[in-house]
């Protein structure tokens, strides 16, 4: 990645950690990624793994995609986050978030005429 990407990554992940409520110290804790991992990620000066990358967002509740692509907008950000919801959610869960998710979207589109 070139520096500036790395730069763009660090600011994502630190703001979704912020996001988060969490330091770096709980992130470390919640993810087994070291804290001197994650400060050099968030200052831009570590180019990390996948399973680094992986074990982060996983924590962040946020898309890969959404932490390496700096060009991704919020309507793709809201996609990703509903995607990683999804995926986060039990699978013997998810006809009951599908189904509440549809009821809800029906509301508001009630709601918004």
């Amino acid at each position: 990645m070139p520096i500036d990407d790395l730069t763009a990554l660090g600011q994502k992940m630190r703001e979704a950690r912020k996001n988060k409520e969490l330091t770096q110290q709980e992130l470390s804790d919640l993810s087994h990624v070291s804290v001197k991992q994650i400060a050099n990620i968030e200052k831009g000066k570590m180019n990390p793994s996948y399973l680094i990358l992986r074990a982060l967002a996983k924590v962040l509740h946020i898309s890969l995609d959404t932490l390496i692509n700096p060009d991704v907008s919020l309507e793709d950000e809201g996609v990703n986050q509903m995607k990683m919801l999804y995926s986060s959610c039990p699978p013997e869960m998810r006809d009951t978030l599908l189904h509440h998710t549809q009821e809800t979207v029906k509301e508001l589109t009630e709601l918004s005429k």
